[in-house]
């Protein structure tokens, strides 16, 4: 009899990690799928392809995420296999501790649990970490004049001398470097939060002061690192996330390069260094003197070159700044508050087993506001890093520090956009209290990414892969501990697909 409910259960809970196996597949198949398949339908839409090219896409995007070493079935292998992996890891827990251990092994059952959990999750998180990278890097040859060299190898170190002509661009790593500092940060914060539960009052001041300051402090450093990055180490960020900041800031690709040359040395003022044509020609487009680009006659750049056509005022400048942004802010909130609200109406339905969609005015009302004071944290965001900018270099600097203890060149080789940096995470205080986490744990990672290289020598890959399983277990551990303890959506998602319900 024994035997026969041993069995049974052992059944149910092989059924319920091949459950969550197949719904974590799922839910990266298609979450690595939905933006592909959205992009090859709008281009059918605005006919740039034929029918027959967008069917070859989405079947090619389908065979595609359907490989071993694709998304979907790293997520499968992570999760079924922290779940499946427990079972025989406890065993041979408890059999070791048998063996080799006290008496009363039976006392620390709770712990030998949690030991087959983290074991199973770092086994589990190592081997789908190999699988994610069994596909082979590219080599980039071309590097752009403001992205950094690899690392040399030990061995070049070592001999002081450079690597021969065919190992000058090697395979190199980093495919998952984004995912593994999503993980370290998840991890580090799961780690931070039960220490500060536990040595900490929740009820007392300063605890509370701290809670409520920790986030924004945060954002803001995240937000800084992010920014002062995207002007001087774009290839520090992903791209896709490059090209996404570029599209919201809409700054002349000449003034960044001046910036940029500023910083560098090769933009001076007072010199003629070669650098007049780069400014000069925007000044053409924009309808203003050609004397203003040139940094040997006009020091410093007026701020309503650095305005782009939109005045001379900084402060009508960053209002414009905040309504572009809250209008490019919308275009991405809008149709995402609609979906959260068509869901709520469908659900409301069916308690009350209404065929038709029930959206009342309170619903429609909060929506709306959602989306009007999201969309306002991205436009904020951006007016205060314009508005920090100019406030630095013109408006407010040189009248608190002196040109002689701060040049002009001081001023625009860095200083201004760090300013700007500075200023613009204080937007994230625009944003509901409970979405600011969510928008912290987004730009964490992307802040830790530009202090690592993005592509580094493959024989280092096992220190990456080591703090991937390490903190995939401590996440995929705690969430089955306690979910509360993985905030955000991040542990309502895990707690919903580690479910046995």
């Amino acid at each position: 009899m024994r035997w026969s409910i041993n069995a049974n259960v052992r059944g149910i809970l092989r059924l319920t990690s091949l459950h969550s196996l197949a719904r974590a597949y799922f839910f990266g198949y298609l979450s690595s799928t939905s933006p592909r398949i959205i992009n090859v339908l709008a281009a059918l839409a605005r006919r740039k392809i034929s029918p027959s090219v967008a069917i070859h896409r989405l079947l090619q995007i389908f065979r595609q995420a359907a490989e071993l070493n694709r998304f979907p079935a790293f997520c499968g292998i992570l999760v079924g296999g922290s779940t499946l992996l427990q079972l025989p890891i406890k065993k041979l827990i408890i059999t070791v501790v048998r063996l080799f251990g006290t008496r009363n092994w039976k006392a620390n059952q709770i712990a030998h649990q949690r030991l087959a959990r983290f074991l199973a999750a770092l086994i589990s998180a190592s081997v789908s970490f190999d699988l994610l990278n069994n596909r082979p890097v590219k080599s980039n040859n071309g590097v752009g004049p403001f992205d950094e060299l690899p690392e040399m190898s030990v061995s070049a170190v070592q001999t002081g001398m450079p690597e021969p002509a065919t190992s000058l661009a090697p395979a190199l790593a980093g495919r998952t470097m984004d995912l593994t500092l999503f993980a370290v940060t998840r991890a580090l914060d799961v780690l931070i939060s039960v220490m500060w539960a536990r040595t900490t009052s929740p009820s007392s001041h300063i605890a509370r002061a701290v809670s409520q300051s920790t986030t924004p402090f945060l954002f803001c450093a995240s937000a800084a690192t992010i920014m002062h990055a995207w002007f001087y180490t774009p290839s520090r960020l992903p791209s896709a996330y490059n090209r996404w900041i570029s599209s919201a800031a809409e700054l002349d690709q000449r003034l960044l390069l001046a910036l940029r040359h500023a910083r560098y040395g090769t933009f001076i003022y007072g010199k003629d260094t070669g650098m007049a044509p780069l400014l000069t020609s925007m000044c053409k487009d924009y309808g203003f003197p050609d004397v203003w680009g040139d940094p040997a006659k006009t020091v410093p750049v007026p701020c309503e070159l650095v305005h782009m056509g939109y005045g001379k005022s900084c402060e009508k400048h960053a209002l414009i700044r905040f309504w572009r942004g809250w209008a490019f802010a919308a275009r991405m909130y809008g149709p995402l508050q609609l979906i959260v609200l068509l869901r709520g109406a469908r659900a409301k339905a069916r308690l009350q087993g209404n065929a038709k969609l029930i959206i009342t005015k309170d619903a429609l009302a909060k929506a709306t506001i959602d989306m009007a004071r999201s969309s306002a944290f991205l436009g904020a965001f951006i007016a205060l890093f314009y508005y920090g900018v100019c406030l630095s270099r013109t408006r407010l600097g040189p009248k608190i520090l002196s040109p002689k203890t701060i040049s002009p060149q001081m001023w625009d080789s860095g200083l201004c956009v760090m300013a700007g940096c500075a200023l613009c995470g204080a937007s994230v205080l625009v944003e509901q209290e409970r979405k600011r986490l969510e928008i912290l744990f987004f730009v964490l990672p992307r802040a830790a990414a530009a202090w690592f290289p993005r592509r580094y020598l493959r024989e280092n890959m096992w220190k990456e892969q080591a703090a991937f399983a390490f903190s995939s277990a401590v996440v995929f551990a705690a969430v089955q501990e306690k979910p509360s303890t993985v905030r955000g959506i991040l542990g309502t998602v895990l707690h919903g697909v580690l479910s046995q319900n």
